[in-house]
C-alpha cells in the first residue's frame, strides 16, 4: 500500500494549505461585518464591564478639584421630603459664599415655578456665584423651543462646529430653568440616555441640539465655567474632538460623530463626597466663627456638583460598576476623565484587523502539522493570553481592546481548522478501512480501532448467534461455468449477501469456499434476543436479494444459484486467535459447529433456512416458524429441534397463512405423541392446501408408514442425519 500514500496525503496537505491561506481572510471579513452591524455589541459591552469591575479595586482617587454634594438619605431625613423648598437651595448657595467653589453646578431641573418667594430666594443665592450652573433637558412634548430668558447662557456658534449637526442628539423642545433662575445662572443639559439594551449609559453627550442651537451639556458647561471659556471660543470637530482653549493650553476632548463622550468609569469611592445637609451645617458653623471641620472636604475653589444620591430618588440607573448608581456620577466621571486626561481609548479596527489577520495566519501555519489536541490547546491558550492582555492594557492605559468579535472569529477559524483536520483523519481512516475491509469485517475494524486491547490472543467466552450460508450444488456449477464468469458472478453474489449481514450489524468472519460465516454478538454487545432477531432478518433479506440476482442472471444467460442458511445460538470463544505471526479474528465452539450442520439440514428438508431451538427461543413471536423436526446432526449425540423461518410478522407476506402453520404444528405435536393416524390426517390436509410442500408430504408419508408398522416403545421421532 505504500504507493497509495502520496496520493492520499497530497490532497490533504493542499486542502489544509488552502484553508490556512483563505480562511483568515474570511475571518477578517466576518470581523468587519460584526463590527459594522453591531451584532455582538451587547456581549462586548459585558466584557468591558468586567474589565471596569476588575480594575475598580485599584482605581486611583479622582481629581481633587471635584466635589459631589449628595442629596443623600441623611439630608432627606433632616430636611424633609424631596423636592425641598427652593429657599433651602438659596440659603445653601448663600452659605457657599463663605467657601466659594469655582463652579456651583446643580444636576437638578427647575422647569416649573414653585412660588415667587422661593424662586426669588434661590435666584438671589445663585446670583452670588458667577459660575452657577443649573440643569436642562430635552423634552419633545412638554418643553419649549427656546429658553424664555436665556440669561448668560449662549449656544456654541454653528460656524465653530465641523460635521453633520443633524447627528448631534437633539430635539425641537426642551425643559429650561424658569426665567428667574436662567437670569441668575447658566444652564447645561443633563441628558444621558442609555446607550445599550442593558440600560447602562456608556457615552455622555457633551453637545445637545435644540432646534438649530447647539448647547453644551452640564459637564462641558462646567468645564467652560471652570476654565472661564466662552462658548464662542469652543471648536467642535464631530467624530474627532472638542477643542477648549484653557489657561494651560488647548484641551482636546475626544467625541464621536454625535458629540458624545465615551465614559471611562472609575470607582465611586475615589470621588470626594459630602452630604448636602452636612456641608450646609459645616458652612453654618463656619459663619458662627467656628473653624472648618477637618473631616469635611473644603468646597473652596473646587468644581462642586449637587446631585441626588439617595437610593429612594429617581435619578438612578445602572453603571458598569453598580446596578443602581446615581446618575450624577456620569458627570463626575466625564469631568474626572477630562481633568486627568484619563480617556478611554478604543483601538481602531484599522489596527485590529491586520493584527488579527497576521496572528491568524501565524497560528494556522504553526499548527499545520500538529496533532488535533495541540490544535485545540494552543488556540485556547492564545485566547486566554489575549483576554489577559485586554484586561491588562485596560487597567494600565485604559486601552479598550475589542474582545468578543476577534475571539469569536478566532474560535471559528481554529474550529474550522480542527474540523478539517478531523475530517482528513477520518478520511485517512476510511481509506485504510477500505483497504482492510476486504479481509476483516467493518465492525471488527471499528472495535480494533477503538479498543484494540479488548481483542486478546486466546479470546473471551460469550453467547453469539452464528449464520452459515452455502451455495447448493456448487461443484456442479464450477464444472459447467466459465471460470472468469463464475468469479464475477460469485463476487456479485457475495457483495449482496454480505450487504444483508452488515445491514443488520453482523460481523462477516470468513468465506469458506462458496460459504459465508457471519456472527452477531461477538463485537457489538447487544441483548441476546436482539442479536438473534438481527441474524434472522439478515437471513430473510438474503432470499429476495438472491431472487433479484437470479432474475438478472437469467436474462444474461448465466446459471441461477440456490442457497441454504443455518443459524444457531450458543456460547463460543471469541477472539483474535492464532499464532503471534498470524492471527485471525474468529469464533470457535460447539455452537459454531452446530450452525454449520444446520446449513446442511436445509438440503435434507428442501428449504433454504433452518434455525436451532436456541435461536427460536430468543425470537418470541416476532417471526412465523414451523418445525422441521427433531434432528440429530452428524457428529452430535444430542438431537435438537430445528425450525424453518417462514416470515417476519413485522412485514408479513402473502405466501404463508398463520392458520396453516398452526395446523401444521398441531399435526407435528400429534406425531411426537405417536398419534400417527391423527397426525397423518392433519399432515394430509396441510399437503392438500399447499401442494408440493416437502415437509407436509414427508410427514404424511412417515405417519402412514408408522401407523401401519408402529415403531418400538423407545421411538422419539428423532431424525438422524447421515451427512453434513
Amino acid at each position: 500500500m505504500t504507493p497509495d500514500g502520496p496520493a492520499i496525503s497530497r490532497p490533504k496537505r493542499n486542502r489544509q494549505r488552502l484553508y490556512t491561506l483563505l480562511a483568515p481572510l474570511a475571518g477578517a471579513i466576518l470581523l468587519a461585518l460584526l463590527e459594522a452591524g453591531g451584532a455582538l455589541a451587547r456581549v462586548e459591552n459585558l466584557t468591558r464591564d468586567w474589565r471596569f469591575q476588575f480594575r475598580a479595586p485599584r482605581d486611583p482617587a479622582a481629581d481633587g478639584r471635584l466635589l459631589l454634594v449628595g442629596v443623600d438619605e441623611d439630608s432627606l431625613a433632616r430636611l424633609g421630603r424631596w423636592p425641598w423648598s427652593r429657599v433651602e437651595h438659596g440659603n445653601f448657595a448663600l452659605l457657599l459664599t463663605l467657601r466659594p467653589p469655582s463652579v456651583l453646578a446643580f444636576d437638578l431641573l427647575f422647569p416649573e415655578p414653585q412660588d415667587p418667594k422661593s424662586d426669588a430666594a434661590f435666584a438671589r443665592g445663585l446670583a452670588q456665584h458667577p459660575s452657577a450652573l443649573l440643569g436642562a433637558c430635552r423634552e419633545p412634548n412638554e418643553g419649549v423651543a427656546r429658553p424664555p430668558d436665556p440669561g448668560p447662557t449662549r449656544p456654541i456658534p454653528p460656524r465653530n462646529i465641523e460635521g453633520d449637526l443633524s447627528r448631534i442628539h437633539g430635539a425641537e423642545r426642551a425643559l429650561f430653568p424658569i426665567p428667574e433662575l436662567c437670569r441668575a445662572a447658566r444652564f447645561g443639559f443633563v441628558d444621558s440616555e442609555p446607550t445599550s439594551s442593558d440600560g447602562i449609559r456608556r457615552r455622555a453627550p457633551l453637545l445637545i441640539r435644540i432646534g438649530k442651537d447647539v448647547y453644551p451639556s452640564l459637564s462641558l458647561q462646567a468645564l467652560l465655567l471652570y476654565w472661564k471659556v466662552a462658548p464662542e471660543r469652543v471648536e467642535v470637530i464631530l467624530g474627532r474632538e472638542i477643542r477648549v482653549p484653557t489657561p494651560h493650553g488647548v484641551e482636546r476632548i475626544p467625541v464621536d460623530a454625535s458629540g458624545s463622550f465615551l465614559i471611562n468609569y472609575r470607582a465611586p469611592a475615589g470621588f470626594r463626597q459630602i452630604g448636602y445637609f452636612d456641608l450646609a451645617l459645616a458652612l453654618g458653623k463656619l459663619n458662627e466663627g467656628n473653624p472648618w471641620p477637618w473631616r469635611y472636604p473644603n468646597p473652596e475653589g473646587n468644581l462642586l456638583i449637587v446631585g441626588q444620591t439617595a437610593t429612594g430618588l429617581t435619578d438612578m440607573g445602572p453603571s458598569p460598576l453598580d446596578p443602581k448608581s446615581p446618575l450624577v456620577h456620569i458627570h463626575l466621571n466625564a469631568l474626572n476623565n477630562v481633568f486627568r486626561h484619563d480617556y478611554l481609548k478604543a483601538i481602531p479596527w484599522s489596527w485590529t484587523l491586520p493584527a488579527w489577520l497576521l496572528f491568524a495566519w501565524f497560528t494556522l501555519f504553526s499548527l499545520e502539522r500538529s496533532r488535533i489536541a495541540t490544535c485545540v490547546l494552543i488556540p485556547a491558550l492564545a485566547i486566554l493570553v489575549y483576554a489577559a492582555l485586554a484586561f491588562g492594557v485596560f487597567e494600565r492605559w485604559s486601552l479598550d481592546l475589542p474582545v468578543t468579535a476577534p475571539t469569536l472569529a478566532f474560535v471559528l477559524l481554529h474550529a474550522g481548522a480542527v474540523l478539517l483536520r478531523w475530517r482528513e483523519e477520518q478520511r485517512s481512516k476510511q481509506e485504510i478501512r477500505a483497504v482492510f475491509s476486504s479481509y476483516i469485517a467493518p465492525k471488527v475494524m471499528e472495535q480494533l480501532l477503538r479498543h484494540p486491547e479488548n481483542v486478546k490472543l486466546g479470546g473471551v467466552r460469550k453467547p453469539v448467534t452464528v449464520l452459515f450460508s452455502d451455495i447448493r450444488g456448487f461443484t456442479t456449477i464450477t464444472e459447467q461455468a466459465n471460470e472468469e464468469a463464475l468469479v464475477a458472478q460469485l463476487n456479485e453474489y457475495f457483495t449482496r449477501m454480505v450487504d444483508c449481514v452488515t445491514r443488520h450489524e453482523g460481523t462477516l468472519h470468513k468465506y469458506i469456499g462458496d460459504a459465508i460465516m457471519a456472527v452477531w454478538g461477538d463485537v457489538v454487545d447487544l441483548p441476546e434476543e436482539e442479536n438473534a432477531r438481527r441474524a434472522v432478518r439478515a437471513a430473510l433479506d438474503m432470499r429476495p436479494e438472491l431472487a433479484r440476482l437470479n432474475a438478472a442472471w437469467k436474462t444474461q444467460g448465466r446459471l441461477e444459484l440456490r442457497i441454504g442458511i443455518g443459524l444457531n445460538h450458543g456460547p463460543v470463544v471469541v477472539g483474535n486467535l492464532g499464532a503471534p505471526q498470524r492471527k485471525e479474528f474468529t469464533v470457535i465452539g460447539d455452537a459454531v459447529n452446530l450452525g454449520s450442520r444446520l446449513e446442511g439440514v436445509t438440503k435434507e428438508f428442501h428449504t433454504d433456512l433452518a434455525i436451532s431451538e436456541t435461536v427460536a427461543a430468543l425470537l418470541g413471536d416476532r417471526f412465523l416458524l414451523r418445525t422441521l423436526g427433531l434432528i440429530q446432526v452428524k457428529g452430535k449425540a444430542k438431537p435438537v429441534r430445528v425450525f424453518e423461518v417462514l416470515d417476519d410478522r413485522a412485514s408479513p407476506s402473502e405466501r404463508w397463512d398463520p392458520a396453516w402453520v398452526a395446523a401444521y404444528e398441531a399435526a407435528f405435536a400429534s406425531y411426537l405423541k405417536r398419534e400417527f393416524a391423527k397426525a397423518g390426517e392433519a399432515f394430509t390436509r396441510c399437503a392438500k392446501e399447499r401442494p408440493g410442500d416437502y415437509c407436509a408430504d414427508l410427514y404424511t408419508e412417515e405417519c402412514r408408514i408408522l401407523a401401519a408398522t408402529p415403531p418400538p416403545p423407545d421411538w422419539d421421532g428423532i431424525l438422524v442425519m447421515k451427512s453434513k
